[in-house]
């Protein structure tokens, strides 16, 4: 049970199916979060940099439990040399139609959440000695900037990991296998980013080089959204993303002028799931999804003429 989607440029993703073979019944896996750019925010102030690392082969770099191991088996008949033909090298010792899987695998109910369980271990080896001044990682207090103190700063985040210089420590935040580096300098987010990659080399965890971004005060996305340090700290995301994001709001409209009775569910289900992603960056947006989630669930028989579920 296994096939692959399209990987942008030219590439594919193999996914080898646990629900179809019944192993994804067995397994559990609980619920857990990611990073957004709201937590990025705690750790970036005007003209401050961040970088990006990309982890290679995200789940294949943790082996499965033994206990799993023989009940993850990937049939490779279909990609066998024919009877009566020359055998290719690696089958020379490979008689059998099956093949036992070691790694975690795309298709795996908990391989996420176990991949990022290490991945986040490897993420505090690698913070290393706080108090070690030579530590791009570094810090020497914690500050509560909240709501209602004496002193609050709005133009300061909530919580702060300080040095004894007063700049904000390095940090990283891990979402799935896109590592995102802030520093207060371009050096010091450099060597942010060089210290984690050491630390995941040693550990024998992939580290793809080639897709290695250098500290900027505009970096590209992350999470789905840009960040901007220059003249303040603010978030937004791309423009392409944004003229998707009027499209499909655009589309709404017509769908209610064409017939507001009838407007397509599945299409609607698209849609939420897009401007969900989007509302990660504007927090305003979710009053609005509100709506969207009582249009697309208003035909059931607990609820009434505006959606609601009625108790």
């Amino acid at each position: 049970h296994m096939f692959d989607v399209p990987k942008p440029p030219d590439d594919i993703r193999m996914v080898y199916d646990g629900t179809a073979s019944g192993l994804n019944d067995a397994l559990f896996a609980p619920h857990f979060t990611l990073p957004v750019v709201e937590n990025t925010m705690r750790s970036l102030l005007e003209n401050y940099y961040a970088a990006d690392l990309d982890v290679g082969e995200m789940f294949l770099n943790w082996p499965l439990g033994k206990d799993l191991q023989p009940y993850a088996g990937v049939d490779v008949t279909h990609v066998q040399t024919k009877k009566g033909s020359d055998k290719e090298e690696w089958e020379l010792d490979r008689a059998r139609p099956w093949e036992r899987w070691v790694r975690n695998f795309m298709g795996l109910r908990d391989s996420p959440y176990r991949s990022l369980q290490l991945m986040i271990k490897a993420k505090y080896f690698a913070y290393g000695d706080r108090h070690d001044h030579t530590n791009p990682f570094q810090w020497d207090a914690v500050l509560l900037n909240l709501p209602g103190d004496e002193g609050y700063d709005p133009s300061l985040p909530w919580v702060m990991k300080v040095r004894k210089d007063g700049h904000l420590a390095c940090e990283v935040y891990i979402y799935v296998d896109d590592g995102r580096f802030t520093g207060w300098s371009k050096l010091e987010c450099w060597k942010a980013v060089q210290r984690f990659s050491s630390i995941l080399t040693f550990l024998g965890i992939q580290d793809a080089f080639r897709k290695r971004t250098e500290p900027l005060t505009r970096p590209g996305p992350w999470a789905g959204t840009v960040t901007i340090t220059k003249g303040g700290v603010f978030a937004t995301v791309s423009a392409l993303k944004w003229a998707k994001t009027q499209s499909v709001v655009l589309e709404m409209v017509h769908m209610l002028e064409d017939n507001k009775q009838a407007m397509p569910r599945k299409r609607l289900e698209q849609i939420r799931g897009f401007l969900i992603y989007v509302g990660r960056t504007y927090r305003w947006m979710n009053p609005y999804l509100k709506g969207i989630h009582l249009t697309i669930d208003g035909w059931r028989l607990d609820r009434d003429e505006d959606g609601y579920r009625i108790k």
